[in-house]
């Protein structure tokens, strides 16, 4: 961490709200230390965040702290989880949506089957179409609220077989589908015109060197013209084929540290 005091202090106060706890089932898995929310809405989340612990085996948490410093949020969100005993099992699995009020900075740690059931893609999507839009608002419990039941379905997902990711979100497909759709548009059109334009290009330098003629009796023979044989024949046929990729999962993306996450700014 790049100030171990000011990092300290904050960990002594977070300490403070846990209770020094040795493991995360000895405390709420939202830590609301900015007091962000009313005492009913905190235990409604509480209650709904054990729920899907419980259920998925992999727990979900919130982490609200008033001022980080000058630390990356990413890695702080990653050294309270690692150092605070967080994560379901003997894997630590796990998701926590960690907040720092100063910055109005926000990230997503996962660990162990956290980083299965969440994504990079999922990760983000979760971030930025259910989260942050709230966040903006300062509407904090309805955020917290819409991250739990996002989390719950991507879990439910994962436990499918296939998690949420590229290639099962369908937002993201219909998105590059139409995007896909004026690129190969642009290719149909533009492909075929600049082929015949260089063709005409060529055929123009090629006639630079004609002279043009008065009369038509220079292109007759001696012995008259006689057409014996006509046919038709095509010079050029232009072809235009595009590749259709199907999308694949993009994956997770760990660190050394077993962790994988996103920071983003609200």
């Amino acid at each position: 961490m790049k100030k171990i005091i000011a990092t300290f202090i904050v960990m002594l106060s977070l300490s403070m709200l846990m209770a020094l706890p040795a493991s995360a089932a000895e405390f709420d898995l939202v830590a609301d230390g900015a007091g962000v929310l009313s005492d009913e809405e905190y235990w409604e989340l509480n209650e709904l965040a054990w729920e899907i612990t419980e259920r998925y085996q992999c727990e979900v948490s919130v982490l609200v702290i008033d001022d980080m410093g000058e630390d990356d949020a990413y890695e702080f969100a990653r050294f309270v989880y690692q150092d605070y005993g967080y994560g379901y099992g003997k894997d630590k699995s796990g998701l926590m949506l960690f907040i720092s009020m100063a910055e109005r900075d926000c990230a997503l740690v996962a660990h162990g089957y956290g980083n299965r059931a969440f994504t990079d893609h999922g990760k983000d999507a979760l971030l930025e179409r259910a989260v942050l839009p709230l966040l903006a608002k300062d509407n904090y419990y309805a955020a917290f609220l819409a991250y739990y039941n996002k989390a719950a379905e991507y879990l439910d997902i994962a436990e499918g077989g296939a998690p949420f990711d590229t290639g099962t979100d369908e937002v993201y497909r219909q998105q590059a589908a139409k995007s896909g759709f004026w690129v190969r548009l642009a290719v149909v059109i533009l492909v075929p015109l600049a082929i015949a334009g260089l063709v005409c290009f060529v055929f123009l330098r090629q006639m630079k060197t004609a002279v043009p003629q008065r009369a038509a009796d220079h292109y007759i023979p001696a012995g008259g013209f006689v057409l014996t044989q006509s046919s038709d024949a095509f010079l050029f046929r232009t072809e235009t084929r595009t590749t259709i990729e199907e999308k694949k999962s993009g994956g997770t993306s760990i660190d050394s540290s077993g962790f994988s996450g996103t920071r983003k700014k609200f």
